[in-house]
């Protein structure tokens, strides 16, 4: 009876698995986080370059590369800024809505205060460009400050168990001085680090570091808000904590586009011209070597005149290279790269003449779609960095009781906007939502109830003071003057 000897089970190898939450130390978070930076910083450089337009040329054969090398390496024609900003420039923050008296007024001077009008822009491409990018409020410079990070710059751990909960935070950058610098915000305690030499005194490698504690600053600060106050800003996030970038879509187009480009440049250099072919004429030859001379050439012009002495010499002409293949195949990749990423076609291929206002609001239907589910995404993380910088201001504010006002996204004529506020308003639909509706912001709003009011007032004195005058009915007499009380 022969015996078979088992199949041995398969061999995975062993997870990386950081230490305990329980004995996780600051040194331990430090170490994490700096390893999972420098991780990402691969992807965010990649998306970074794409977006500036440096592309490398793909899709190459080693036979191209071997005629032309790196001609045609710094050549780009540049699809993806396009694609990150189409969104951007209509996500508007315009206000908030809080609890508690002169909150909202409170809330947007916070806003102001910390420039946030232009932050938020740059705030909302850098999220649209590489996946995220993070919102910083500071408690301990005095008045809040809310600052926009670069996702290369920090980083956030958040709970396994619980996504919401952030444990650390991570900031390190480069300084003037040739010193690298750490920050680790934890949620009672804020840490901050240096390097022990220059950063140019240390192996290629980043790992190899020496952090110290922070000279010339506190290097250790309480933090009063009692959570990590580092608020991921992600471009649609999903469950995985993966946050993806608009231009995922969009590169791979991008380097097909490219190559025909670079192709149809080839082209027109070597055949974008007519050709003109003489046959049956000997080409004069050196008597010496019996090699054809260089220098022999058929100049053509039109004052001149060919004339060849052989009675079978013919001149035929070859037709230049037909290049709107080329056009034809860009233009289709350009229309795959408006449909994956939603860009309206006509940002990329400026081809709409004489379209009606309706046939332009189809166009742009799946990118102001696109804008709404941006604005969902990135409302809660506005809102709760406006809700701690308020509680560190003094007013404890919840994030659930905060809510962020958006600009409508959507392109509406000024003439079909005022005439559908009309129709809203016969239907008793209260003035100050229509007039958020017309793009008006809650400041703005506020300066228009204040006018009504004083109007109202003065029409009701000037429709009163009329009555008041008027004789009583038989007696001739003025209405008598309204009694006046004293204490």
């Amino acid at each position: 009876m022969s015996t078979m000897n088992p199949t041995p089970p398969p061999q995975f190898p062993t997870p990386l698995v950081p230490p305990r939450l329980s004995v996780r130390t600051a040194l331990d978070w430090r170490t994490l986080l700096i390893s999972r930076l420098n991780a990402r910083a691969v992807d965010v450089d990649l998306f970074e370059s794409y977006y500036d337009g440096q592309h490398p040329l793909q899709f190459a054969t080693s036979k191209y590369r071997e005629a032309f090398g790196n001609l045609f390496g710094a050549f780009a024609d540049n699809w993806c800024q396009l694609v990150v900003d189409a969104p951007v420039e209509r996500l508007k923050v315009v206000g908030f809505r809080t609890d508690g008296k002169n909150a909202n007024e409170d809330a947007w001077s916070i806003w102001q205060r910390n420039a946030l009008d232009v932050e938020s822009v740059i705030a909302h491409t850098e999220a649209g460009k590489t996946g995220r990018c993070y919102l910083l409020v500071d408690p301990n410079g005095g008045e809040p400050r809310i600052t926009v990070e670069h996702a290369a710059q920090m980083i956030v751990a958040h709970d396994p168990a619980d996504r919401r909960k952030r444990l650390a935070a991570l900031k390190r950058w480069l300084g003037d001085d040739g010193y690298a610098y750490v920050t680790l915000y934890l949620p009672d305690v804020v840490l901050k680090y240096e390097s022990k030499k220059p950063l140019a005194d240390y192996a290629k490698s980043v790992e190899s570091v020496e952090w110290v504690a922070r000279t010339g600053d506190a290097p250790e600060v309480t933090n009063p808000l009692g959570v990590v106050p580092v608020i991921p800003l992600e471009n649609k996030p999903g469950l995985s904590g993966v946050a993806h970038s608009d231009l995922s879509p969009a590169i791979p187009l991008q380097n097909a586009v490219n190559k025909l480009c670079s192709d149809m440049i080839v082209a027109s250099e070597y055949g974008a011209f007519p050709q003109r072919v003489v046959t049956g004429v000997e080409v004069p030859k050196d008597p010496e070597t019996g090699q054809p001379l260089a220098a022999v050439e058929l100049k053509s012009a039109m004052s001149r005149l060919w004339t060849f002495k052989p009675a079978d010499a013919g001149v035929t002409s070859l037709p230049a290279t037909d290049l709107n293949n080329f056009v034809t195949a860009i233009e289709m990749l350009i229309q795959d790269l408006a449909a994956q990423t939603r860009t309206p076609p006509h940002y990329l291929l400026a081809k709409m003449v004489n379209t009606s206002g309706d046939a332009l609001a189809v166009a742009e239907a799946g990118l102001v779609a696109k804008c709404r589910t941006k604005a969902l995404f990135f409302s809660d993380s506005w809102e709760e960095a406006i809700a701690l910088a308020l509680t560190a201001a003094g007013t404890p504010t919840e994030q659930s009781t905060t809510e962020a006002i958006w600009a409508n996204p959507e392109r509406v004529a000024q003439a079909v906007a005022v005439d559908a506020a009309v129709k809203k308003k016969t239907l008793g639909i209260p003035l100050p939502v229509i007039w958020l509706e017309l793009g008006y912001t809650p400041d703005q709003i506020a300066e228009m109830e204040v006018i009504e009011e004083s109007a109202a007032e003065a029409q009701l004195d000037a429709t009163v003071e009329p009555l008041a005058a008027a004789p009583m009915p038989g007696t001739g007499s003025p209405l008598p003057p309204a009694p006046v009380t004293t204490n």
